[in-house]
């Protein structure tokens, strides 16, 4: 077997940017190895308006690094977020326009406090975004019942999976959904049974595909793999890679990428997000690597995510080299604040080797 791989430069379909320093820091982790991504909306404050759209995107051309690479925008689904900034931002304006909306259960993540407890109460929003042809990108967990009880964050997508998606397919037949960063055995089931190229459509990081609960809490609790979906069992891990190898047109990579300053990671109540943009395309080639199914790794990471969205492929390319390596430093940013990148020699699961790098 070849010890290089090219493939068309690949596409992030979920990926958080923050704003201010953080961005400035991180846009080029991305830019390194991807040249378009979906961007996540749950800034401080939220995006649910094409003039904040625009704005964020600015910021984001603006940051070092951000050469040709092309920011794709979302609104938040909010209670300010009506159907007329729907029917807005898909027609756009100043070269920005929305490609989806995301839903984020209130409290369940961050900045997730604008998210709606019950996304059904957005009914004239959903129904604008199935006449726009918007897709619905969905964080796809219960965080709380419907008696007011927390959830068991570990049972959090099984019960979205088994309730609240099939009442969603069923209300708004035409409405084009995204599973974001599916996590669970059951919700890979799911998907292998219902998906679908342009109607449902599922995300996967590269934290699900490589980490399992045991690496989580190797030697306590791994910090760097705080986040939601939280990292599950063994046997979900499985699954889910066996999911992406399969080659679906609707299964795709979304690295989920959300840095944090490390004064959030590293205390009592560690923030919710892994920082992978400095090594996302490698753990996702080294995982398929390992499930002997490199020949699928162009169409996971850089056809299918393009497709649903509407947009061209990258007609540039990249080309990755099996060589080990290992991520000693963090990411700083211009105000001296340190963001650090999962699978880190120190602060990760421990002396942790890469094996492929991109060139």
């Amino acid at each position: 077997m070849s010890n290089t791989i090219t493939i068309k430069k690949p596409f992030d379909s979920h990926v958080h940017f923050r704003r201010g320093a953080i961005l400035r820091a991180v846009v080029k982790e991305t830019t390194r190895t991807f040249g378009k991504a979906i961007v996540m909306p749950n800034t401080d404050p939220p995006i649910n308006s094409l003039d904040a759209a625009i704005d964020y995107r600015n910021e984001i051309l603006a940051a070092p690094g951000a050469g040709d690479f092309e920011p794709l925008m979302t609104y938040y689904l909010t209670k300010s977020l009506t159907p007329q900034e729907i029917a807005r931002g898909a027609v756009g304006a100043e070269g920005t326009r929305i490609f989806g909306v995301k839903s984020y259960p209130f409290g369940a993540t961050t900045n997730s406090q604008w998210g709606f407890r019950d996304m059904f109460e957005a009914k004239d929003v959903l129904k604008e975004m199935e006449r726009a042809d918007i897709p619905l990108l969905l964080h796809g967990e219960v965080h709380v019942s419907d008696d007011g009880e927390e959830a068991d964050p570990y049972d959090g997508e099984k019960l979205f999976i088994t309730d609240v998606l099939p009442r969603l397919l069923d209300s708004f037949p035409k409405l084009k959904i995204s599973l974001e960063h599916l996590s669970t055995a059951i919700a890979a089931d799911f998907m292998e049974r219902n998906g679908e190229a342009g109607r449902l459509v599922a995300t996967i990081t590269p934290h699900h595909l490589v980490y399992d609960r045991r690496q989580a809490f190797s030697g306590g609790y791994r910090t760097l793999l705080h986040c939601k979906p939280l990292v599950k069992r063994a046997e979900d891990r499985e699954a889910v890679r066996a999911l992406a190898a399969k080659g679906l047109p609707f299964i795709s990579a979304g690295t989920d990428s959300a840095p944090h300053p490390e004064n959030k990671k590293f205390s009592s109540c560690s923030a919710f997000g892994v920082f992978n943009s400095p090594t996302a395309v490698e753990l996702y080639t080294q995982a398929f690597d390992e499930m002997n199914a490199l020949d699928k790794l162009e169409e996971f990471l850089s056809v299918s995510g393009p497709r649903f969205f509407g947009v061209e492929p990258n007609a540039e390319t990249i080309t990755l080299e099996k060589k080990d390596w290992q991520v000693t430093e963090p990411i700083e940013t211009d105000e001296g604040v340190k963001l650090w990148p999962v699978g880190h020699v120190r602060h990760g699961i421990g002396n942790e080797t890469m094996r492929w790098h991109v060139r």
